[in-house]
């Protein structure tokens, strides 16, 4: 119905959550991003999702969840795109709170957003 993310996931990386299953239905609604059907353990032990665009996509974001005590690690999330402005429509369309487009001190263009429990996530377009 939304076609494929008109973004892409760079490299490998991983957000800690507290609610798994809250946060990877999130993702896959609002992101578009699909549960991968490879199987494999977690170092630390702890439940996670691996999620990626499509089933031919080998990076993943993974969503691992937090013990109860546990704190979240500040991690800094950036998916690339083609194009910003479409990037962000698509996202707004789907329920997504964006925030404006902006240019950092460098001279790229992006914008955020937070998943379900405040994580931002930085949409930039590719280098290059």
């Amino acid at each position: 119905m939304w076609g494929k993310p008109p973004f892409n996931i760079a490299d490998n990386c991983a957000v800690d959550v507290r609610d798994l299953i809250a946060a990877k239905e999130w993702y896959i609604e609002k992101l578009g991003l699909h549960e991968s059907k490879t199987h494999r353990e977690e170092d630390s032990g702890r439940p996670f999702a691996d999620l990626h665009i499509s089933n031919y996509d080998d990076v993943f974001l993974s969503l691992v969840e937090l013990e109860p005590s546990a704190s979240a690690k500040n991690r800094h999330i950036i998916f690339f795109t083609k194009n910003l402005d479409k990037a962000h429509q698509w996202l707004a369309v789907r329920g997504v709170a964006v925030e404006p487009t902006s240019t950092d001190s460098g001279g790229n263009r992006l914008f955020c957003l937070h998943d379900l429990e405040g994580n931002i996530i930085e949409v930039c377009v590719e280098p290059g």
